[in-house]
């Protein structure tokens, strides 16, 4: 059952009005009443069930488009990989990472992927559940941040769906805002999706990502991913702390037009403590921030599971003291572990004029 109103989804037949607006719920949402915009895509069916019906949104190298199930008159969501990509290295190896990720971990807060498959003319496509909303980042670029009695319920929806994923072996490797779905009308959500584990590093695939290859998203960029070196579960960690960092201070902690030099702070430079960019901030959620950013990863939460029971100490779900604690004296700086990340973190030092230490290789 679905209601047509704040879009919540129904399992049962246990009731006939939404409990949360009073609205009449609905054996089958309406697909022709939501908004997309207009495309060449419209009207093709592909795989010979799915119904294009307009744009919804794109990414770098993919379009997403609302299309109607011809077997269930259901609404779902098609990610067609754009044909100026089908020829990119590793382009296919994202989109079946993308689908194998999230039905291994099958979490409520990830993206449900329900098929995958290939148009005619060989460009594949994703098959994902429908969600009515709108993303993290959307909400930030509008709102500029959010209040903590909202933002903390958003995050430890995403620390339980990440930390599920490292359970199975999946490090996401691409945490923002942009692929965190908010559910609900904007300004009011009450769900949260994980988006997009196309770049998402598999135990059982580590043939897809190279040692020594900087991945993801400059902004949001953990220090191991920086100089190449192989990352784990705490590299989501670092990422998540970035956006917990925005989401309650409404600036990054690193802003840089030059990639480089923004990596090298990510890999060399302290954070701005949250407030002293939004003075009045609780503290001890800056030290949950703070104990997430460290850029060594022995002095952050040592797991996802970790992070989340501290957000949900700060929501008064969870009794004890915060993880988070005193923080480590001494220099913060990511240490690199390999001849190739030495390399690499000498070229970052040089960027913002300091000396490297004398590692051996």
């Amino acid at each position: 059952m679905h209601c047509p109103r704040c879009h919540r989804r129904y399992e049962d037949q246990a009731h006939r009005f939404c409990p949360y607006d009073g609205a009449k719920l609905v054996d089958t949402p309406d697909v022709a009443s939501f908004k997309v915009k207009p495309t060449n895509e419209a009207g093709n069916v592909l795989g010979g069930r799915y119904e294009v019906r307009g744009l919804i949104g794109k990414g770098g190298m993919a379009r997403i488009y609302l299309a109607k199930d011809l077997q269930t008159q259901q609404p779902v969501a098609v990610k067609l990989l754009d044909q100026l990509h089908l020829r990119a290295p590793g382009a296919r190896e994202r989109f079946d990472r993308e689908a194998k990720a999230a039905n291994m971990v099958g979490h409520p807060n990830i993206v449900r992927v329900t098929e995958t498959g290939e148009r005619e003319d060989g460009v594949p496509y994703l098959v994902m559940e429908y969600l009515f909303g709108e993303t993290l980042g959307d909400w930030l670029r509008r709102e500029a941040t959010m209040a903590p009695h909202i933002a903390l319920p958003v995050l430890a929806q995403t620390a339980a769906g990440l930390a599920a994923a490292h359970h199975k072996g999946i490090i996401h490797r691409d945490v923002k805002p942009d692929n965190l779905f908010l559910l609900g009308e904007p300004g009011e959500p009450y769900g949260v999706k994980i988006l997009d584990f196309g770049l998402s590093k598999l135990e059982a695939s580590k043939a897809l990502t190279q040692v020594g290859v900087a991945i993801g998203t400059p902004e949001y960029m953990p220090p191991e991913q920086v100089v190449g070196d192989k990352p784990d579960a705490r590299a989501d960690v670092y990422a998540l702390g970035i956006v917990m960092y925005r989401m309650l201070t409404g600036d990054l902690p690193f802003r840089e037009d030059d990639d480089a030099i923004l990596l090298a702070r990510q890999l060399l430079t302290p954070p701005p403590e949250p407030t002293e960019v939004r003075p009045g901030l609780d503290r001890a959620m800056e030290g949950v921030v703070l104990k997430a950013l460290r850029k060594r990863p022995e002095d952050r939460y040592p797991t996802m599971d970790a992070l989340l029971e501290d957000i949900e100490r700060l929501m008064g779900k969870r009794l004890g003291s915060l993880v988070a604690g005193l923080l480590p004296r001494g220099p913060d700086m990511y240490e690199p572990k390999t001849p190739l990340s030495r390399s690499a973190a000498r070229f970052f030092y040089r960027k913002l004029g300091m000396s490297p230490p004398p590692w051996k290789d």
